[in-house]
């Protein structure tokens, strides 16, 4: 009777433990279907089985709830960022400008040309960044498709780097998985020894 009060948590532990990491190992692999002997049936992993289902509702669910073309649009059109846009482009713009001077003509009136060719640049880059800004956005919202794009650098993931990735980031809760499984397998054997004590086997 001891014995099997000892026997029955620790083959539950055993088999719940062994259970869970089947079941984890079963998210990931097999990679390719595998056919079952005597059965007509497949075993497949999940993500390798639901990939292309799996890359279209993330690449969806990012496009509509997490990033738009809209937003990144949004985070371009903020200040600082085209201050320095408009400061980048003065810059080059007058120093492509300063090579085209003939010689003869930068020595006598380069500095008052460049003054005034800077000048207008710094009161017209402003209202000519906004417009290339606006045609820009309406080419992107036409043009990019952040939701294919999630999609399809997904279905170009190989198998063994879904995997890796996943496991990487929930190592911890998948371990507390396995170990779950032989706490509530153990605790599942106590249960059935103290009903066989209390039967009387």
């Amino acid at each position: 009777m001891l014995l099997k009060f000892i026997m029955l948590p620790l083959v539950g532990a055993l088999i719940g433990w062994v259970t869970n990491v089947l079941a984890i190992k079963l998210i990931f692999r097999p990679y390719e279907p595998i056919k079952i002997p005597l059965t007509n049936s497949y075993v497949q992993g999940l993500i390798p089985k639901r990939r292309d289902e799996l890359a279209i509702n993330i690449g969806r669910t990012v496009e509509e709830n997490l990033l738009s073309v809209e937003d990144i649009l949004a985070n371009i059109k903020n200040p600082e960022l085209k201050r320095k846009m408009a400061e980048a482009i003065v810059s080059v713009a007058g120093k492509k400008i300063q090579e085209k001077i003939p010689p003869f003509i930068k020595a006598t009136f380069g500095e008052l040309i460049m003054d005034y060719l800077n000048n207008q640049l710094k009161n017209e880059i402003d209202d000519v960044l906004d417009d290339f800004l606006d045609k820009l956005g309406q080419e992107a919202k036409n043009e990019i498709h952040l939701g294919k794009m999630v999609e399809e650098r997904i279905e170009q993931f190989d198998l063994a780097e879904i995997e890796a990735l996943i496991v990487g980031i929930a190592s911890k809760e998948l371990k507390h998985i396995e170990i779950l499984g032989g706490v509530l397998g153990f605790v599942v054997g106590i249960f059935q020894a103290l009903i066989l004590v209390a039967v009387g086997q």
